[in-house]
């Protein structure tokens, strides 16, 4: 069986799957990516394009997201034309939707099954939740998140079967929809995610060791962004670092806006925050250690004696999984999709989003009592094992693909 693995950032989504197909028998797995960066895809034949075009300059502002999809789709089609005269054709491609890169494949291999992987589809609910550093909301941000679907609702179209990690992601898309996606996490491997007590992390700049009996507090986002609640963390922090003297605070992630829009000052919401909290933080405590590479972000979950995880109703984080798996007491926003992994007091707690304190006496309670959390720290992992294992994940991500290309879906 061919297949054809789609993602601009390639692996992305496809981390585990593709490498994994690749091993079977008789099966040839071909990759195509947009970026440059080195690709650890065992067994995958990895090909690259490139867009044929830049985005029209001053193009209407609801425009902008389609026609950068547009552009993807084009350009990922003529790579595919490419792939066709060589005389490959894929039984079953694997495809990213939202960047555009699906849309036009049907019309290269019109035969070929496409299994899409929906991560969400757009709602006003999800925009309205927390617009603190917005403008008001008005019918023309109503009619800017319709258009955000646009290229979705297309590649609806010839998208045979989907696959989506939750069910909160599932519940945000068209019933049309919902009723060919099945609900599939990518998989955490918990061979390798898991609880070291030995884990040691050596802080150069600072020349800090953090061991597991130190106290860590830790926050993880790609984007330090309000999309992931990083603003409401940063302000519960002049209080938890005033009660509890001895913590160490570790924020990982860029400075980017990410998801959401910038900041209407243009600067970076990490700058934003420490200029709001000027003097109120003991920054020899804090710890900004931008991105890190994956080894040592899981060396730091391991050594995390709470992990807060702050989300606007939106995709969950690979992260957040992750420090479940490696036995982190997660304290996480009470909004969905966290609901549905988490059930506050056992397997984690749940605060409001919007209340700086209830975070707060959270960390204190837990401070304080060390010992009576650790029960929650081993339902964290297990219901990452129960649930959430890679192995199983594989498994029906495999028999998903063999069926659509079996054509028994």
């Amino acid at each position: 069986m061919n297949l054809l693995f789609i993602h601009q950032n390639f692996p992305g989504q496809w981390k585990h799957l593709a490498p994994a197909m690749a091993t079977l028998p008789n099966y040839r797995a071909v990759a195509l990516a947009m970026h440059d960066r080195p690709i650890h895809a065992p067994g995958v034949e990895v090909r690259r394009y490139r867009a044929k075009r830049s985005s029209t300059p001053n193009i209407h502002p609801w425009s902008v997201d389609f026609e950068s999809q547009m552009i993807r789709g084009e350009s990922c089609a003529e790579a595919c034309i490419q792939l066709r005269n060589e005389g490959f054709v894929p039984d079953v491609i694997c495809a990213h939707p939202g960047w555009g890169e699906a849309l036009f494949l049907k019309d290269v291999w019109p035969k070929t099954k496409i299994l899409g992987y929906h991560e969400l589809h757009y709602q006003q609910d999800c925009s309205q939740f927390d617009r603190e550093f917005a403008t008001s909301f008005s019918w023309q941000e109503t009619c800017r998140i319709r258009t955000k679907n646009a290229a979705f609702l297309l590649g609806y179209e010839d998208i045979d079967w989907g696959v989506t990690p939750t069910r909160f992601q599932w519940k945000t898309l068209p019933n049309r929809v919902q009723e060919r996606t099945s609900i599939i996490h990518d998989g955490v491997d918990i061979k390798h995610v898991k609880p070291d007590p030995q884990s040691r992390l050596l802080i150069k700049s600072k020349n800090l060791t953090i061991c597991r009996e130190s106290e860590v507090i830790t926050f993880v986002s790609r984007n330090l962004e309000p999309t992931r609640g990083f603003h409401r963390f940063m302000r519960a922090l002049p209080q938890i670092q005033a009660n509890h003297p001895n913590a160490h605070i570790f924020i990982v992630g860029k400075e980017g806006h990410g998801y959401g829009a910038p900041h209407p000052s243009g600067k970076s919401y990490k700058q934003v925050m420490l200029e709001e909290l000027e003097g109120q933080l003991d920054l020899q405590r804090l710890h900004f250690l931008g991105p890190l590479p994956y080894n040592q972000l899981l060396k730091l979950l391991q050594l995390s004696t709470i992990h807060v995880y702050f989300t606007i109703p939106f995709v969950l984080s690979w992260s957040l999984m992750e420090a479940m798996a490696c036995g982190a007491l997660v304290i996480g926003s009470k909004t969905a999709p966290l609901e549905e992994v988490i059930q506050h007091g056992h397997n984690g707690l749940l605060v409001d989003y919007f209340q700086t304190t209830e975070l707060v006496e959270a960390v204190k309670e837990i401070f304080q009592h060390p010992d009576r959390y650790e029960r929650i720290r081993q339902a964290a992992r297990q219901t990452i094992v129960e649930g959430y294992d890679l192995r199983y994940s594989l498994q029906r991500q495999q028999a998903l693909i063999q069926a659509l290309g079996c054509n028994t879906l």
